[in-house]
């Protein structure tokens, strides 16, 4: 679907100053970003164009709406709530209103570091950080020792909220294709990201292998990661 980045922000105060003011657990929190203060300048919409495109490739993202953009510029106002815990000034918060979502990224490091849900009021928004992590098994299916601590370690820097809650062998250690295997048939969205953020196949769970005990995801690595 294409969507038009020449929009009417309904979060934004008419001033000179993106203003957007989010009503947090502690308090009210100011955001302003004067780059994107016309949001019908080019400059504007093509800063929207551009973080909405870089987290995408990351995450799935709600279809059919164009998120308000807000950056972080003073983060000491910020750190006692748990959705900034892992903030920094420059990231950047894509805000999506009717999907009732908030997404915490870091333009620089690629990265998102949080997600949460967001209750969009006139004029504040309430944010909440995810309650549960995404929890992972990683079964190195190679003769590459260490290689599941090292993906673990790749996939932290991706995903804010990965947990993984087990490392071990596979049964086979000749796998030459990365694979994801839905354990929480509730995360299939979930998977299908980490499959593309690998460029691993999503299957079923492989003959000769357990189910593990702990975690959403399995992720069976192959030899297309060493």
């Amino acid at each position: 679907m294409s969507l038009n980045y020449n929009i009417n922000y309904k979060l934004i105060l008419p001033a000179a100053v993106l203003v957007v003011i989010l009503a947090l657990t502690g308090g009210f929190l100011l955001y302003q970003n004067q780059k994107n203060a016309n949001k019908n300048t080019p400059a504007g919409q093509d800063e929207v164009k551009k973080v909405v495109e870089e987290v995408g490739k990351l995450i799935d993202l709600p279809a059919g709406e164009v998120p308000t953009l807000a950056t972080v510029v003073d983060i000491s106002k910020l750190k006692d709530q748990p959705f900034f815990q892992k903030a920094k000034n420059g990231d950047k918060v894509l805000i999506y209103s009717n999907a009732q979502k908030a997404i915490l990224y870091d333009p620089v490091a690629k990265k998102v570091k949080e997600v949460g849900p967001v209750n969009v009021g006139s004029p504040s928004a309430q944010i909440a950080p995810l309650a549960t992590p995404l929890k992972i098994t990683i079964l190195n299916g190679t003769q590459t020792v260490g290689l599941a601590s090292k993906v673990e370690e790749e996939l932290k820097n991706q995903v804010a909220d990965l947990q993984v809650v087990f490392k071990d062998n596979a049964k086979k250690t000749s796998y030459e294709k990365t694979a994801v295997v839905l354990l929480n048939p509730a995360l299939l969205d979930r998977a299908r990201n980490l499959a593309e953020l690998l460029k691993a196949s999503l299957t079923g769970l492989p003959e000769g292998e357990e189910k593990p005990e702990e975690g959403d995801i399995l992720i069976i690595l192959g030899k297309d990661k060493t």
